[in-house]
């Protein structure tokens, strides 16, 4: 990790989005930005900076729009019903296939995969989602290997998570890898979240 220059995290939010998805990542990730040295600056975004409502039913206020602000360098794309409609969404993956081809790498949580896939952006690699989309990526996108007993796959510039808790796994193996270790745990520690380092899967690349 570079110190000199600030790392831009954003967690994607929008209509349908699972809370936990976001917000268990988006909590992980501000616990790091508080704890390190290093310059990380996490916020939320949405695709047109409204507010959105959940799943379940919160409404949340992001910090922006996506495309407002510097690129992230991370961008975490939660799952939940919203999905649906953003697999479908033509603007939505070409804008992720700009940034992926920009150097942001794509951080999925849930279901959130099959946004990926969908954009191409997980052909010919391997990668997870909740148990009850494995079947949907692997029948709508052939091209992709589905790792069904990993809840972390690290694929170099694209990180999958499975479902809903896994991205608190996900973002402490994004901790570990851009910090440090010790950095993962000491932010683990503060969630009172039992993880240990090094149990993210490492793709082939």
């Amino acid at each position: 990790m570079d110190e000199r220059s600030p790392l831009h995290v954003t967690v994607l939010l929008f209509d349908g989005v699972e809370e936990l998805d976001a917000i268990g990542p988006w909590e992980t990730l501000r616990f790091w930005q508080l704890l390190t040295e290093n310059r990380v600056i996490v916020r939320t975004a949405s695709i047109d900076g409204n507010s959105v409502r959940c799943s379940l039913g919160l409404t949340f206020t992001p910090d922006s729009a996506l495309d407002d602000g510097p690129r992230p360098d991370i961008l975490v794309h939660p799952g939940g019903a919203g999905v649906e409609q953003l697999r479908a969404d033509d603007q939505h993956l070409s804008r992720l296939r700009a940034l992926a081809s920009a150097g942001t790498m794509l951080a999925s949580v849930c279901n959130g995969a099959l946004v990926l896939a969908a954009a191409g952006l997980l052909d010919g690699r391997e990668a997870t989602t909740h148990w009850s989309a494995r079947d949907d990526l692997t029948s709508t996108h052939p091209a992709v290997t589905v790792c069904s007993d990993q809840r972390v796959v690290d694929a170099g510039d694209v990180v999958t998570a499975a479902g809903i808790t896994a991205g608190i796994d996900m973002s402490l193996h994004m901790i570990e890898r851009f910090e440090s270790s010790e950095t993962a745990i000491s932010v683990a520690k503060i969630l009172e979240y039992a993880w240990e380092p090094g149990l993210a899967h490492f793709a082939a690349v």
